[in-house]
């Protein structure tokens, strides 16, 4: 069927472990943040001429282990979530939800193509949450924007201090410091966020499961 099994299989485990591994991450990125806050001290410390050089090594060798920690927990949750939004995509036509959007496998696909990337995602887990919503599960859709802008904006930030040049003096190193810090808050923001939508989604998906009682493998519901 498209790409489609037609069957029903539950995504609740795969939900549970995106939004524990999502945990994780936010975690994570409240780290990230106090660690940036930290540097901010260190660049007022060495306007004051009080910086001691041990002080500024144990700081680069902290940022270091933060960022490796953040990025493997992210590899780790983005396999997860994509894990979840394919069964969940592709749960949409045996819920009576219609054809959505993308087939199970582009929903992890069109993550990886250059530019469109900026968009369709949040096409495809905009239209899986409208499909799913069952009733007065309706509406909310406000979740899922803010999750995508802080997403999007987040890792624009990410970027720039990525790309930034080595600071020339103490005031561009205090604004790389600033420019990683709010990167880092958003990124909170954004997790909590996407933990939200996960549960959303899913929770919608589960009434529908419920409504239509017991769904048979190979049994496609009607929109």
């Amino acid at each position: 069927m498209n790409g489609f099994s037609g069957r029903y299989r539950s995504a609740q485990t795969r939900a549970r472990v995106t939004c524990i591994l999502l945990g994780l991450v936010a975690l994570i990125t409240l780290i990230w943040v106090i660690q940036e806050g930290s540097g901010l001290r260190i660049v007022d410390d060495a306007r004051n001429k009080i910086l001691y050089p041990y002080e500024a090594n144990n700081y680069a060798r902290s940022t270091a282990f933060v960022v490796y920690l953040y990025l493997g927990a992210v590899s780790v949750t983005a396999i997860a979530f994509l894990a979840w939004l394919s069964r969940s995509v592709e749960n949409v036509p045996a819920l009576g939800g219609g054809k959505p959007l993308v087939t199970p496998r582009w929903s992890i696909g069109w993550w990886f193509v250059p530019v469109a990337n900026l968009l369709k995602p949040y096409q495809i887990v905009r239209d899986l949450h409208d499909r799913m919503g069952l009733g007065e599960s309706s509406g909310g859709g406000w979740i899922i924007v803010s999750w995508w802008v802080l997403f999007v904006v987040g890792n624009a930030l990410s970027l720039v201090a990525a790309a930034w040049a080595e600071p020339k003096n103490l005031d561009a190193l205090s604004a790389l410091y600033s420019i990683r810090g709010t990167a880092a808050g958003l990124a909170f923001l954004g997790t909590v966020a996407a933990i939200t939508v996960v549960l959303r989604i899913q929770w919608r998906a589960e009434q529908r499961a419920d409504a239509l009682g017991p769904v048979k493998p190979g049994t496609v519901v009607p929109a």
